[in-house]
């Protein structure tokens, strides 16, 4: 596989900090994507990512949820507050319960273990030739009512004040603005921002938009709401003046 499909806008190579502390895992991951051209940092406990972050600036995180010393939702959470690129958590728990936790604390996909190399490989190109596409081609800031999008720095702004969004958080608004007063439904969102089909039970949407509603409106959106449109997904409206 070609070096083009791994590279950036700048063509730097694409960083991975991989934190997985069951180390026959992690040094298979850690082989397969540099065969593939990623360059990937190893982490066998979350007590140095934050640190890491900082220091290696990584493209993507995939994150184990069963680490030792700090459990991977916590690091989840603290990553969260420094970090706004892609959180893949990947683990062997498969409780809907430990999916919803993983995407309120602001993970981007969940993967549960064993999943083959090419399979986590093809869901971390995807999650990446998004966000390369997503800083090539919307250069223009997109606003709507009070709300400010600029997707070349994957900014929000509610009244002027700099709102902190994931990098998913941030696409899925971009999604509805760039489709205010349309139905965006969860075939759409699914296909579009996950590459995938919508199964028709999984939540992972539902948890982003909840979490993503909440921060707009604490943040004091007035002028536009999200909108559920029950049995078919979500729409952004103008509210009346």
């Amino acid at each position: 596989m070609g070096l083009n499909n791994v590279i950036d806008v700048n063509n730097r190579v694409k960083k991975i900090l991989l934190i997985e502390d069951d180390r026959m895992v992690s040094h298979l991951i850690k082989s397969f994507l540099e065969k593939s051209n990623y360059l990937v940092q190893q982490l066998f406990s979350g007590d140095l990512a934050q640190e890491a972050i900082l220091t290696y600036k990584p493209d993507l995180v995939i994150l184990d949820i069963g680490l030792p010393k700090i459990d991977g939702f916590d690091v989840c959470y603290a990553l969260r507050k420094i970090y706004q690129q892609p959180i893949i958590v990947l683990t062997a728990r498969e409780a809907e319960e430990d999916q919803l936790s993983a995407f309120k604390l602001g993970a981007d996909d969940f993967i549960s273990k064993p999943v083959s190399p090419r399979v986590l490989k093809a869901r971390l190109d995807a999650m990446l030739r998004r966000q390369s596409v997503h800083q090539v081609r919307q250069l223009n800031v997109n606003k709507l009512g009070n709300i400010a999008l600029y997707p070349q720095a994957s900014k929000c702004e509610v009244n002027g004040n700099i709102i902190p969004l994931s990098f998913f958080e941030f696409q899925l608004l971009a999604l509805l603005t760039q489709n205010a007063g349309q139905v965006m439904t969860r075939d759409t969102i699914y296909s579009t921002l996950l590459s995938r089909q919508y199964n028709g039970v999984e939540r992972t949407v539902d948890v982003r938009i909840a979490k993503l509603r909440d921060k707009l409106l604490h943040a004091g959106m007035t002028d536009v709401r999200i909108e559920t449109v029950w049995g078919q997904g979500y729409i952004l409206n103008e509210t009346a003046a």
